[in-house]
């Protein structure tokens, strides 16, 4: 009982109380030793006062890895409160910052005339720059973003040979040195497929964009990965090569797969201004008969737009080629045209890029209903071929490179199609980062048919534009050509926009744009509608969310547009 009494005398409470700029604060109150163990029910006094001195220690620590390298730390320890107050005072004095960054290279890249593409990308994707605050955590960030940038094309075993952050505690400047070892040029060898137990490795390996003797390229394998996840197939897909100089020559690709289940169910909501709430039910079989053909269905309902569709492809053949057959119903209400359409096709799908390239022959039935007029009834035999192109440094929010796309086609006369005609569209977008927080958006598109008239032709082949993503300022698919009460598609379009976005910080952003477009039925006489304005972006893994608030020359009135990811 005595000694029970003296170990009660013993021990003590306290608190910590930390004055310190908010951001050290945060850091301090989270990691000092001496908040760890506030709690601890047989704390001394000799033990506080241990706790106390070592809290100065890790407090000028955790000043210098943000920057602060001559931050004075003083601690007290009021005894005459119950439980005792421990006060950490922290004054850090004047910042670090960057003055200058030197980025160099040194292996078998330097002789490779190629590899300066590389540099490029490693010195403008640099992250901490001059004038920056000196951190430690953003400097181990950045060396590592500039090594992997290096391996992401032929180099893939380069590593950091050197570097040094000089810091001049009188002028409170931080010098920057890396050197990055290239290591020798890789280049892939073999596929090496693992995990198929219910599909045919050639499942896997028909949708390569690789070949033995291409230089290492991680986009390709990431593209690989994406593309075989879509397919359906598989949960979870792991490749890359093992990056050991010895294996350069021919680094065998690993290929690791987990296989989903066959069948699938989904449901969903979702709401844009174009077509506002969404619902979506859809249901998938990915192994119809054990065959590896592909089944998926899909209901989709919005206030506009209700539309079914059907999809049968085939499993795919060597050079990501396959074959899908569809047929589709679609109702929709837009600006007083009211349209039931039944669609029935096959497309020839190939190539490595996430939106494939085809070959499509379709036959189309649709009723047309214009405010005030009888019905009409047009029909298509409609053949065409697709191309994209795309080449951007991030699949779902890119901030460099391209992304086009066009089509060509046309339907013959009676009794196959209700009218003849020729039709050709084309769209592109161009991402440019114009610096660490600074993006440019460019796009475009244009499209014709070639017909004596738009009557008699299906109103998927014509043209109207405005909405979140073409002509913002204006209502959905709002510019086309004025038929009695209505606006309909016409013959030609043309859309063009510029958008300036400046990130603040990783996730925010505010945007500027004017976007300029029209629809119209004859001639090439073009009078866009304008519409421009500001918006606010958030970064998110399925795309950038964008809320703008535009205002559209042509009706003099503002409209608010909120959308998802960018519309490829």
């Amino acid at each position: 009982m005595a000694w029970a009494a003296q170990a009660g005398a013993q021990a003590l409470r306290y608190r910590v109380e930390v004055e310190a700029p908010e951001e050290l604060k945060k850091m301090l109150q989270k990691g000092l030793t001496l908040v760890y163990w506030e709690s601890d029910p047989q704390m001394s006094a000799e033990q506080l006062r241990r706790l106390a001195d070592d809290a100065v220690r890790e407090a000028r620590e955790a000043a210098a890895t943000e920057g602060w390298f001559a931050a004075r730390v003083d601690v007290t320890i009021d005894e005459s409160v119950e439980p005792r107050v421990v006060r950490l005072r922290v004054v850090p004095g004047e910042r670090t910052r960057v003055a200058d960054v030197e980025i160099r290279f040194r292996g078998p890249a330097t002789q490779d005339a190629a590899a300066k593409a590389n540099f490029r990308r490693v010195r403008q994707t640099w992250s901490l720059r001059r004038g920056e605050p000196f951190r430690q955590g953003d400097w181990e960030t950045a060396k590592r973003t500039a090594v992997r940038e290096m391996q992401s094309w032929r180099y893939a075993a380069a590593s950091v040979a050197e570097s040094r952050a000089t810091i001049d505690p009188q002028t409170n400047r931080a010098s920057l040195l890396i050197d990055i070892e290239s290591g020798p040029p890789f280049r892939f060898g073999e596929v090496r497929i693992v995990g198929v137990k219910r599909y045919p490795e050639s499942v896997v390996a028909n949708f390569s964009p690789i070949r033995p003797g291409d230089d290492y390229d991680r986009d390709k394998v990431l593209l690989y990965q994406r593309r075989l996840l879509e397919t359906g197939y598989f949960a979870s897909v792991q490749a890359d090569i093992d990056p050991q100089p010895r294996l350069a020559e021919a680094a065998p690709l690993r290929v690791s797969v987990i296989e989903a289940s066959s069948q699938h169910f989904e449901t969903g909501l979702g709401y844009n201004t174009d077509v506002g709430l969404r619902a979506e039910i859809s249901y998938s079989n990915q192994d119809i008969f054990d065959s590896a053909w592909r089944f998926r269905s899909a209901l989709r309902l919005d206030e506009k737009i209700q539309d079914a569709r059907l999809d049968f492809d085939s499993p795919p053949k060597p050079g990501a080629q396959w074959n899908n057959f569809f047929t589709a119903a679609r109702q929709q209400d837009i600006q007083n045209e009211r349209t039931r359409q039944f669609q029935v096709g096959v497309a020839h799908n190939f190539g490595f890029e996430r939106t494939p390239s085809a070959v499509l022959l379709s036959w189309t039935l649709e009723e047309q209903r214009v405010l005030g007029e009888p019905p009409d009834t047009r029909f298509a035999v409609y053949g065409g071929y697709r191309r994209t192109f795309r080449h951007t440094d991030d699949i779902v929010s890119p901030r460099n490179g391209y992304f086009a796309i066009f089509e060509v086609g046309g339907a013959p006369g009676e009794p196959l199609s209700s009218r003849a005609f020729l039709r050709g569209v084309a769209s592109g977008s161009y991402f440019v980062a114009l610096g660490r927080r600074d993006d440019l958006l460019l796009r475009a598109q244009a499209g014709g048919v070639l017909s004596n008239s738009r009557e008699g032709i299906p109103s998927n082949f014509l043209f109207r534009t405005g909405g979140d993503q073409t002509v913002r300022g204006y209502a959905f698919e709002s510019l086309g050509v004025q038929q009695g009460e209505a606006i309909v598609g016409g013959r030609r379009l043309a859309v063009g926009s510029i958008e300036y976005t400046r990130w603040i910080g990783e996730a925010w952003g505010a945007a500027a744009f004017i976007d300029a477009g029209d629809a119209w039925d004859s001639g090439l006489a073009f009078h866009p509608a304008l519409g421009y304005g500001v918006g606010a972006r958030v970064r998110t893994p399925i795309g950038p969310i964008r809320a703008d608030l535009a205002y559209g020359q042509r009706v003099s009135g503002f409209r608010v547009h909120f959308s998802v990811g960018f519309n490829f």
